[in-house]
Formats: structure tokens, C-alpha cells, sequence
């Protein structure tokens, strides 16, 4: 793959690849690092602790984490054009709930709703179609569709520092609202409608329709996803997909308390932070050609060594230049991370249902990026040593790792079915 196979790609389906990167992009409205920006504001506005709002955080993001796989499933049933337009409605309607919440229970529906549509359903949208549409160069069109995420976080946190600084944060997510309903959300549909993926769901849509008609149903079922959850071959894929979202919440929520057991200074994490963009870009932009070449079952083992090697450095090698290297190597895993496993749920089920297949997996991170602020800062309390904490995380990834090596085995994904 050269860069002008690359660069030809790219201007010959400009289109449905800003769609993705647009929604990685906007996804931002529902991402943590977003809001953190926000909690000063919201804990003085509402009177509230740091552990209060913690609690109702991940109250909100576990709640949106049980919705995700009934609402994500149905980007298999109706146009791509719709579906999108709705997710960047549904962020419009949830800024404005913040812009003007008055209470718990508003700033709760708030949150809720961000996390659902942006951290949850914006990049399973763009993650989804990019399956759906493409086959033979699904990599390239997954890892640039992935390019939104590093760019909103390198963008939105300065754009909404400067903001503040003049603007009462109210008013700010009272733009967000009014910049995703007549801007956002037009785009979106302009970009995909004449796409044939739309026709295809819409298709696959009446298709079940009828089948449920002559079956007596009226709605789908909400918790037939649950059967992916029984497939022998998750024992091997789930805890390769699942570690990377736990430990890296965690270390990133924590790393400025921890920090200095290293000699790591605010101001030096948020200067690696450089690095770990540059490399998420680089990362995501090098996977998909791999993709393409070598299928995203035969990577697959391999994509935990940078996060284990990111996780062995401060342990063997402590001091305040560590914190580069860790940072580095940890934005290679998150670049690879998306492109690669939105491929291997599509080698793994076809693309026929990717939308729900995705969604059950999204669900799952989830939940797990919810429970690893509790348990990461239970193991902090109870004195347990940060080398100690490491040490555990570098455990699971190998233990993971040798899971993960059944993917390799002929027979594991569809492909291989239909070709025996």
C-alpha cells in the first residue's frame, strides 16, 4: 500500500469518509475528556462533590451502557441517513437539556443522553457503515473514519478553554445545541443520502418486518443480542477487546495522583500528551492497510504489546522522561484499537447485522470503561502500590494475549465457513 493508493482512496470516497470522521468528531459532546472540562462548573453550579458527581457519572454512563445495544441495533433496520441524522439530534436535544438544567435529575438526563448518542452511538455509526460499505479496503476506511477521535481531542479542549474564558458555560452548551441541530445534522444527511447503504438497510428493514408479520411479532425482540454473548468463541475475544478501554480509564483518571510516585509533573503529562496524539494518528493511519493485507484476525494477538510495554516502563524504568514513552505506546493501542476490532466483528459475523454486533461489543466497553474508576480508585485507597497496579494490568494483556491467539485458527471467522 503507497501513500498514493492511499491518497487515491481517499479523494475517491471523500465523502462517505468525512461522514465517519464527522461522527468520531462530534462524538466528542459525549467523550469524558469533554466533560471534564465542565466539572469545576458543575460542581459549583449544583453544590456538588467530587465524589458526588463521580457516582452520578458513571450512574449515567452505565445506564446509557444497558440502552446502547437496543438502540444501536437498529442502524441494520432504516437508512443510514436518518439513523445519523437522529444520533446528532438526540446530542442537540441532550446539549440543550444542560444548557438548561436546574437540578439532579436534569444534569443526570443530560449526561445520559451525551454518553448514549456521542461516546456510544456517533462512532458506532461511523464504525458500522464503514463495515458495512467497504470490504477489501475496510481497513483504510475504518482507520480514517477513526482519525475524528485524536483531532476532537486535540481541537475541542483548547477551543473550549478559550470559550469559557468570556462565555458562561450555559450559553456554551446552548452553541453546542444550536451548531449540531442546523449544521451537524443537515451534514450528516447530505453526506450518506445517496448512498446505497441506505437502500440496503431500508431492505433488511422491511425484510424483517415481514418476517415478524408472519410470524405474529409486531417489535424486534431488544435482547436478542444477548446470543452473540453465548458464542464459544467470546472467551476468546472478549478480554483482548475489553482490557485496553478498562485499564486505560483508569490510568488516565488517575495519573495526575499517581504521577509524582514517578516524578511525573501535570505539566509534563500534558506535554506527552502531544506524543500520544501523534501517535494515535499515526497508528490508526498505518493499521488499515495492514488490515486490508492481513485480515484483522491475524493482528489481533498482536495489538495489546504496545499497551503492555506502556504499562513495563514506569516498573522498570521510573523517572519523569518515563511518562513519554508511556503515553506514546498508549496512543498506538488506542490508534489501532477502534479500526482493528470493528474489522474483526465483521470478519467474525458478516456485515448483515454488524450494527448489532457492534453494539453489543460498544455496550460491554462501556460498562467497562464505568467500573474502572471504582475499582481503580478502591486499589488506591487500599494502599495497593502503583508498580503493583501495573503489574496487574501487564498480567491481564499477556493473559488476554494468549486468548486472543485462537482468533488465527482456521475456521474462527465467517469467512472461513464460507469458504470450507
Amino acid at each position: 500500500m503507497t501513500v498514493k493508493n492511499y491518497l487515491d482512496f481517499i479523494f475517491r470516497e471523500w465523502r462517505i469518509l468525512v461522514f465517519g470522521a464527522s461522527l468520531t468528531f462530534f462524538s466528542s459532546f459525549g467523550q469524558t475528556f469533554l466533560f471534564s472540562l465542565f466539572v469545576p462548573f458543575f460542581l459549583d453550579e449544583f453544590s456538588l462533590t467530587n465524589g458526588t458527581f463521580g457516582s452520578l457519572y458513571s450512574l449515567a454512563t452505565l445506564s446509557s451502557a444497558a440502552l446502547l445495544p437496543v438502540a444501536g441495533q437498529w442502524i441494520d433496520r432504516i437508512p443510514v441517513k436518518h439513523y445519523s441524522t437522529a444520533v446528532a439530534l438526540i446530542l442537540a436535544l441532550a446539549s440543550l437539556i444542560m444548557a438548561n438544567s436546574w437540578g439532579l435529575a436534569t444534569l443526570f438526563l443530560a449526561i445520559f443522553l451525551l454518553r448514549l448518542a456521542g461516546q456510544g452511538l456517533s462512532g458506532h455509526t461511523a464504525d458500522t457503515t464503514m463495515a458495512k460499505v467497504y470490504d477489501r479496503e475496510r481497513g483504510k476506511a475504518l482507520s480514517i473514519s477513526s482519525l475524528g477521535y485524536p483531532i476532537a481531542e486535540g481541537i475541542m479542549p483548547l477551543m473550549v478553554a478559550a470559550l469559557t474564558t468570556f462565555m458562561y458555560w450555559r450559553n456554551l452548551w446552548l452553541l453546542f445545541a444550536f451548531t449540531l441541530a442546523l449544521f451537524v445534522a443537515p451534514a450528516y444527511f447530505r453526506l450518506i443520502r445517496k448512498h446505497p447503504v441506505n437502500e440496503e438497510a431500508a431492505r433488511r428493514g422491511e425484510q424483517e418486518r415481514q418476517e415478524r408479520k408472519a410470524q405474529g411479532r409486531r417489535w424486534v425482540n431488544p435482547f436478542e443480542y444477548l446470543a452473540y454473548l453465548k458464542d464459544r468463541r467470546m472467551i476468546y475475544v472478549l478480554p483482548a477487546a475489553l482490557v485496553p478501554p478498562f485499564w486505560v480509564t483508569g490510568f488516565f483518571l488517575y495519573q495526575v495522583s499517581f504521577g509524582p510516585d514517578y516524578g511525573w509533573k501535570a505539566t509534563t503529562i500534558a506535554t506527552a500528551f502531544i506524543g500520544f496524539a501523534i501517535a494515535r494518528v499515526i497508528a490508526a493511519i498505518a493499521i488499515g492497510p495492514l488490515i486490508d493485507r492481513f485480515s484483522a484476525r491475524q493482528i489481533f494477538p498482536f495489538y495489546l504489546l504496545p499497551l503492555m510495554m506502556s504499562f513495563l516502563i514506569p516498573i522498570v524504568v521510573p523517572g519523569a522522561w518515563s511518562v513519554y514513552p508511556y503515553l506514546f505506546l498508549m496512543g498506538v493501542l488506542m490508534g489501532m484499537a477502534n479500526p482493528l476490532k470493528s474489522a474483526l466483528w465483521a470478519e467474525m459475523y458478516g456485515v448483515d447485522n454488524i450494527g448489532q454486533v457492534r453494539s453489543v461489543f460498544a455496550s460491554l466497553m462501556v460498562f467497562g470503561t464505568a467500573l474502572s474508576p471504582f475499582i481503580m480508585g478502591f486499589l488506591l485507597d487500599t494502599r495497593f502500590s502503583v508498580d503493583l497496579i501495573f503489574g496487574m494490568a501487564v498480567v491481564t494483556c499477556v493473559l488476554a494475549m494468549i486468548l486472543s491467539f485462537q482468533t488465527m485458527k482456521h475456521g474462527f471467522c465467517q469467512s472461513d465457513y464460507e469458504t470450507s
